[in-house]
């Protein structure tokens, strides 16, 4: 057994080259029964396990048989292998479930409330142990014994931040060496870094687990807020109904009463135009609430590598007719766009919408414009007026836009609404 303790160092320093758990427990037992740090023949991992109660086994390093022992010490005599070695050596490990000593580990299991049981004294005390003559009454069980096949040992709690989170055992089964105080103090230090070790692996799970609740989290207040704007929404659909209802309650009743005087005079023509009034404020309604209450029915989009250019095509094939009868000439101005990810559906209706609404703000007739073009990173789409007696854009214009905005935003884009005097 070595007395330079700068070997020490350089197991700890090991330990901060690699973040897997398994890799730095392995490595570590490996060194306590190698040789070249310490001479004990077997080194076991035990784990509190809270929810069942137990103290389990996981880890168990060494040889199986005094055969192997020997074999394996007259290979690291024969190669006088340092600490370095071992470092490369030992750079893939072993599933625990392969390991050699594996059968045996499973069965290294202690219920916590055996408080007669020297290792759980050990545990809940916090203070390592050196047990001789485990046979004695009030030790170690017989069972427990059977299994570990040795009746001297150490003991060493693993604490982090005072808690017992399991144990570290080692004998000297097939040296028969005596365990001096040195070893003790050795595995101890090997003890601290496998506690430490496995406390940060708990704070690295636990920050991954906070930040996914985090992100449910943020999800459900999205959720939250769009359920918000809705019930904005419903409030304005509300407000903004009730005129036009109104309306269409006031000419059905005028209507009605013209009936009953139509066999006394000629009001045709008037009860035309109160109908044409009441069919103008249904396709008002129709329109409002098409606009509206889409957007409970967005979904998230369904993203496909497509051809912007081709969808703003035929978006304008489908409607050219349409403005052609209100005297609105369409042109087109299409740069090439690279393939975006897009979901078809949900952009046709931003087009539809944004061509419609544009109409609108232009009765007398005119030139209609759609540009695409990349700027920096972004497709750029513009639908203007570009010649024509349309209004400016005003606020219960702009407002139309809102499902437009939502889908736009969806796909992680920006609109805006520009006059031309500002």
């Amino acid at each position: 057994m070595t007395n330079d303790f700068s070997l020490l160092l350089k197991v700890s320093e090991a330990m901060y080259k690699t973040l897997e758990l398994d890799k730095k427990i392995y490595i570590i037992l490996s060194y306590a029964t190698a040789g070249c740090v310490s001479s004990f023949s077997r080194a076991f991992l035990l784990l509190v396990n809270e929810e069942v109660g137990m103290l389990e086994g996981k880890i168990g390093v060494g040889p199986t048989s005094q055969e192997d022992a020997n074999k394996m010490w007259l290979q690291i005599n024969e190669k006088n292998k340092s600490l370095e070695d071992f470092l490369v050596e030992y750079d893939k490990i072993p599933d625990p479930e392969s390991m050699p000593l594996y059968p045996l580990v499973r069965r290294l299991n202690i219920p916590l409330n055996r408080e007669d049981e020297i290792i759980i004294q050990c545990l809940k005390r916090k203070k390592p142990c050196r047990v001789t003559k485990a046979c004695e009454p009030n030790k170690v069980s017989k069972e427990f014994l059977n299994i570990l096949g040795t009746e001297e040992f150490v003991c060493i709690p693993l604490i982090v931040e005072d808690e017992a989170i399991g144990v570290l055992l080692a004998d000297n089964l097939y040296s028969n060496r005596p365990i001096l105080e040195e070893d003790v103090k050795i595995l101890a230090f090997f003890a601290h870094q496998i506690a430490t070790a496995i406390w940060d692996a708990r704070l690295h799970r636990k920050f991954f687990d906070d930040q996914s609740k985090l992100r449910k989290m943020e999800r459900k207040l999205s959720q939250f807020e769009t359920l918000i704007s809705l019930g904005e929404m419903a409030a304005n659909l509300a407000h903004e109904i009730k005129n036009p209802l109104f309306i269409i309650e006031k000419f059905a009743r005028s209507i009605c009463k013209s009936i009953e005087r139509i066999q006394k005079s000629d009001m045709l023509k008037e009860i035309k135009e109160e109908a044409e009034a009441i069919v103008k404020e249904v396709e008002r309604l129709e329109n409002l609430l098409s606009q509206r209450l889409n957007f409970a029915h967005l979904t998230k989009p369904a993203l496909q590598l497509k051809d912007l250019n081709e969808i703003v095509e035929e978006v304008c094939n489908l409607i050219e007719e349409e403005l052609r009868e209100k005297n609105i000439k369409l042109l087109r101005a299409f740069s090439p766009l690279p393939y975006l990810k897009l979901d078809e559906i949900q952009m046709k209706q931003v087009f539809f919408s944004l061509i419609q609404n544009a109409v609108e703000v232009i009765p007398q007739g005119g030139k209609l414009e759609i540009k695409t073009q990349r700027e920096e990173d972004f497709a750029k789409i513009e639908v203007m007026h570009t010649e024509g007696t349309g209004s400016k854009y005003v606020r219960e214009d702009i407002s139309k836009i809102s499902v437009i905005k939502h889908i736009i935003e969806q796909h992680k884009g920006k609109i805006g609404v520009k006059n031309e005097e500002d």
